[in-house]
């Protein structure tokens, strides 16, 4: 048996926090990336997508998987630094960034 060091709710609630401050922030698309997009290599697949694409349509809804089929989940997360980049000039950087910082802070306990 796989011990994890938090909660199937306080990842959801985080996941449901990150989808709500995207949409906010004006950065949920109602366009799916293309095929090629989502089968990325790259990490992030920041050759294929802007990292709030990434999030939204591989991050999510592949976490939400683990959560629902009882897989176990990474032991630790680095979104934040990513997401200080991509956000460097955005005005969701206010918005975005403590989200990404709990993730990371709930899976690197």
């Amino acid at each position: 048996m796989v011990i994890m060091p938090r909660s199937v709710v306080e990842v959801e609630a985080q996941l449901q926090q990150l989808e709500f401050v995207l949409r906010k922030a004006g950065l949920w698309s109602m366009q799916q990336p293309s095929l090629e997009a989502l089968q990325s290599a790259a990490p992030f697949a920041c050759d294929k997508m802007p990292f709030e694409h990434w999030l939204q349509f591989i991050f999510i809804p592949q976490l939400t998987i683990y959560l629902r089929s009882d897989k176990p989940l990474p032991n630790t997360m680095g979104l934040y630094p990513m997401g200080e980049q991509c956000f460097s000039e955005s005005s969701s950087r206010e918005l975005v960034l403590p989200v990404l910082a709990q993730i990371d802070k709930i899976f690197n306990q």
